[in-house]
């Protein structure tokens, strides 16, 4: 058993380098596995991305994307738990008209690849169907 202490008066993080909008984290813990608490503005997104152990994200509020490379995810609403596969390319953010926020549970590294084109994210919001 490992008890995290609670985050006492830490800001929260304004991540920009690998994302695209407005997104705000709320480091939770920084062992194995990280956690984060991650609030994306509507349109915000990260990078492509994986994670060398996988991914458990728990979408606690609004709506957003979880999309793999090969055009699998989709969309995905408050309540609906995610599970990202060992090495998945695969990216995630709010819809076009809500914030999204989701508590994300990275195992191993993270590698940030490159920024999620326009065009596929309103391919993504243009398949959804909420």
């Amino acid at each position: 058993m490992h008890l995290i202490p609670p985050r006492s008066g830490e800001p929260s993080v304004r991540r920009t380098a690998t994302f695209t909008g407005e997104v705000w984290a709320d480091p939770v813990s920084s062992g194995e596995p990280t956690v984060n608490i991650v609030v994306f503005a509507p349109g915000a997104r990260t990078y492509w991305h994986r994670h060398h152990g996988g991914q458990l994200i728990i979408a606690s509020h609004g709506r957003g994307f979880v999309v793999r490379d090969d055009g699998g995810g989709g969309p995905v609403v408050a309540g609906q738990s995610i599970w990202t596969p060992a090495g998945e390319m695969h990216w995630h953010g709010a819809g076009p008209d809500s914030v999204f926020a989701q508590t994300a549970y990275s195992f191993g590294t993270t590698e940030w690849l490159h920024e999620v084109l326009d065009e596929e994210y309103e391919r993504a919001v243009q398949e959804a169907s909420w």
